[in-house]
Parts: C-alpha cells; structure tokens; sequence
C-alpha cells in the first residue's frame, strides 16, 4: 500500500499536456475595465466635425473660384422689358466677352444672388455705376498687375487668372482691361489689396488707372440680367437691295451713280452688322485727305477685334442702338467733295461724313466707334 501512495506521487508531480496552458491563463493580469468617456468621445466628433468644415469651406471657395469661369458669360438680349427694371448707367466696367454693349439700356434684378464675374449696378460718387464683381464678403482680394486673387488664389473669370505682361498690355486679345483705357495711351494697373466685411462687394475700378475698390450692400441696386434689345429701323427697298446685290457680285464702283448718299449709308452698315468686310472696305471713300486717313487707320487698328470679339448679333444690336432715325436722314452737302447724313438718333443729333469720289458717287467717310 505504501508502495502505491508514493508511486501515486510520483505521477502527480508529472506536468499533464495542458497544466502549461492553464497555468499561463492562472498568472495572466485580469484586464482593467475601462469607464467610458462621453467627453473624450464628443471633443473628437466636434474636432473632426470642425476640421470637416473648414476642408469643405476652402474646397467650396477653391471651387466657386475654380468654376465661376465655366459661367455663360453672355447675358441674354431680351425682346420685351415692360415688365422689367431697365437701368442706364453712367459707367458700366464690364469686364468680359459683352463689353462692348456698356452704354446700352441694362435689365436688373434687385433679388437675384451675386457671384464672381457678375456685372452689378450700384450708386457711387458719381451716380448709378455698373461693374464687374471681384470679391465677395469676407474675402481679401488682391490686384496684381491685372490678376485677381482671392485669400491668394487666382480668380478665373473673364481672363484674370493670371498677370497682364508688359508686352501684351495693348493687345485687346490678351489683355481683358484694354477696352476700359479712356486715353490713347493704356491706362496703368494700380495693385492693391482690399480686405472685405460681411456686407461688402470688391469690384473692378477704372477712376485712374485699372485697380478695385470696395462697395457696401447698402449701396447695391442688382444684378445685371440682361441688355434691352433693339431693332434696325432703317432697310433699304426693293430698288436699292437689288443695286447692292450687283455691287457685291464685283464691287463696281459705277453701279452706285444713281444711289442716294442715306442708301449708300445703309448699305456700309449693313455690310457692318454682316461682318462682310470685303463689302465694307469696297464702300468706303477712296479720297485720302487728313480726315480719311484717320478713319481708315483707326479701321484697320480695330480690325482684328471687329473679327474676333463682335458677333453678328451684337453688331446688329449695337447698329440698332446708335443709328435709329436713319430712315429719316437728310443729306447735306458742304463742300463739292463732302457732306454729311444727318439725322436725330437715340442720343440725339447725329451726322456722318461723306465723301464724292472723281466718278460723283458719293462714299462713306465714317467708321463706328468700337471702343
């Protein structure tokens, strides 16, 4: 019996295969329970959430700057404004591919929502002005040889993402402030930098030279909309037609003997709105005298941007504009080589020079203002 007691022992002290296992389970530490922390947790969410806000407030800017040019720049012409707030401006700066139309009657809308690139009305020092947003409330906005950049990123509208180079200054095609010079030489950039409040406006400034300025909501009027249409008062009749179709067939200058100077003027126009520069040049006067020579280098400098930057539709609208009264025109003669087409436009009266040439025909000695 003493011999089984002790052979029993013996085995008892022998490890078994899983007395390791349940040893090591034995002397491993009993985790800690951890009390959960509702203020840890709602500081995180709130940082993560406040980080979240501002990603999304600069990718918002970044892109409304980044998109503002994907806009269709071309405001509408509208047929009926009876209903509609129709403004005349002093000053319209409009920066863009409708710059040509500052001086028409502009449609407004004092509710609509206001964004980069759009064209405003408001009252300055010198009355009701209209110009092109650069800056919106809170934003710091800076002027830097013709680029715009908001909290230092470049704006992209209307081509003024990036600085105006001193060789391309007097290029109307690479320079989008060239049409706003009023002098023969290009007016300066004057760089600033502008830090708006919450119920202020930057726009484009042409006072002195090209810079911005800052306007408050009180002095706001609306958002140009839209551009009053017009349309040609003046056509020529069936006689008339028929003569500048044979005209055009070969530009015989012999064809206009019996044509009134008001008829050949209707025609030059009308060459005009088509864009049918052969035609245009063909009728012009071929004297050359001091005052004709002018004309036809300032014809020949704003060539390319007659081609390039007027559609015929706002050709039509402007000639629309400045020449209604045209079929009401008288001729004059002054000299036996000079005369003017004189009749009571929109702005008043008007009068266009003519010139006979050595057949007795009498030309056009006039070309339209384009800037």
């Amino acid at each position: 019996m003493k011999e089984f007691k002790d052979k029993l022992k013996e085995e008892l002290r022998q490890d078994a295969p899983f007395t390791n296992d349940i040893k090591q389970r034995i002397l491993q530490k009993k985790p800690i329970k951890r009390k959960f922390n509702w203020q840890v947790v709602t500081v995180s969410i709130a940082a993560c959430f406040i980080i979240g806000l501002m990603l999304f407030v600069e990718f918002s800017q970044k892109n409304n700057l980044q998109t503002a040019s994907q806009q269709n720049e071309l405001l509408p012409i509208v047929d009926d404004v009876s209903s509609l707030d129709i403004i005349q401006p002093k000053y319209a700066h409009l920066l863009g591919k409708q710059w040509m139309l500052h001086f028409l009657p502009m449609i407004i809308d004092k509710e609509a929502p206001i964004t980069y690139g759009d064209y405003i009305a408001f009252y300055g020092t010198d009355g009701l002005v209209v110009s092109t947003v650069l800056g919106l409330g809170n934003d710091h906005v800076t002027m830097k040889q013709g680029q715009i950049l908001v909290e230092d990123i470049p704006l992209k509208v209307h081509g003024l993402n990036e600085q105006i180079k001193k060789e391309d200054i007097n290029d109307p095609l690479k320079n989008p402030y060239f049409f706003h010079n009023f002098g023969t030489r290009p007016a300066p950039f004057n760089d600033k930098s502008i830090s708006a409040k919450e119920k202020e406006m930057v726009v484009y400034d042409s006072d002195e030279g090209h810079t911005i300025m800052k306007i408050s909501e009180g002095q706001l009027v609306g958002k140009v909309v839209g551009f009053q249409n017009f349309e040609l008062t003046f056509e020529l009749s069936e006689q008339e037609q028929q003569v500048f179709d044979a005209f055009k067939a070969d530009y015989n200058i012999e064809k206009l003997k019996n044509m009134t100077p008001q008829a050949i003027t209707k025609m030059f126009l009308l060459s005009d709105i088509e864009k049918d520069y052969e035609t245009y040049e063909a009728l012009f006067t071929t004297n050359k005298n001091e005052e004709t020579e002018s004309v036809r280098r300032y014809y020949e400098k704003t060539k390319i941007v007659r081609q390039e930057l007027f559609t015929k539709e706002i050709n039509r609208l402007i000639i629309a504009n400045l020449f209604a009264g045209l079929e009401h025109a008288e001729f004059e003669q002054q000299t036996d080589t000079t005369g003017v087409v004189k009749f009571i436009s929109l702005e008043g009266p008007t009068e266009l020079g003519m010139e006979k040439n050595a057949q007795g025909i009498w030309q056009p000695a006039f070309s339209r203002g384009i800037y």
